[in-house]
């Protein structure tokens, strides 16, 4: 009996060690599995900055991630769907900005029109900070956003940009008196272009005017295109 009862003691230590073993094991592959897909994410950024959405291959987003092609499956299920993750994770965090900006600037009183574009651009910066990319390249991949992207936006972000649009529209308006809603997009949409271009080339106007025009913080060079954003609002031709 003490012998039985000696092993069934044993019995209980084992499976408790066991447990704690499974357990410490699963951890560790789950934290793998997720290191995995947040180098996959970081990876693909930084080369669809560099090179352009259509321009890179899965083999490119695996080698600089140190994964195999396999994995963008089992994380993502598809390169498009891997993209989607990385427009998702960049630009949602944007949009929840814009209408928590709005929000402010409503509760202020009626905002002017370059008090809005600021609610609008400036989480463009404010993203940068929460960005694992550097500053050029997350500024490129931001331009790219707009300017390169041929196929649809995921769902989320649709819905996302629909509410960001029926809420800074009429707020526009609001502030432009007399303007119509055809006016405000087509504002919006020429000073998207605007900041694409801002954002993606940067350094091109120091090369082409062979230095006259000097490199600057980008909070400056926003300012100067909200300036421009401000101007067409104001004075561009509606209907």
């Amino acid at each position: 009996m003490r012998e039985e009862k000696n092993l069934n003691i044993c019995l209980k230590i084992l499976r408790r060690h066991l447990s704690t073993c499974l357990k410490l094991m699963s951890a560790a592959q789950e934290e793998e599995h997720v290191g995995t897909k947040r180098a996959l994410r970081d990876a693909a950024a930084a080369l669809f900055a560099e090179n352009g959405f259509e321009n890179v291959s899965l083999r490119e987003i695996t080698g600089r991630a140190g994964a195999n092609v396999a994995s963008v499956k089992y994380h993502f299920g598809s390169k498009e769907s891997l993209v989607d993750a990385v427009v998702t994770e960049l630009v949602s965090p944007v949009n929840q900005a814009r209408l928590k900006n709005l929000d402010c600037l409503e509760r202020e009183g009626d905002p002017s029109v370059r008090k809005l574009l600021h609610g609008f651009f400036d989480p463009l910066l404010t993203q940068l900070t929460a960005s694992a990319l550097s500053e050029q390249l997350f500024f490129k991949l931001m331009g790219r956003l707009v300017s390169e992207r041929s196929y649809e936006l995921p769902e989320i972000l649709m819905a996302q940009f629909h509410e960001v649009a029926g809420r800074y529209v009429p707020a526009f308006q609001q502030a432009i008196r007399g303007s119509d809603s055809r006016h405000i997009f087509w504002s919006i949409h020429f000073s998207f272009g605007v900041m694409s271009n801002v954002l993606m080339h940067g350094d091109l106007l120091n090369k082409i005017s062979k230095g006259l025009v000097e490199r600057e913080e980008m909070e400056r060079t926003m300012e100067r295109a909200i300036d421009f954003c401000e101007a067409g609002f104001l004075n561009g031709s509606q209907g």
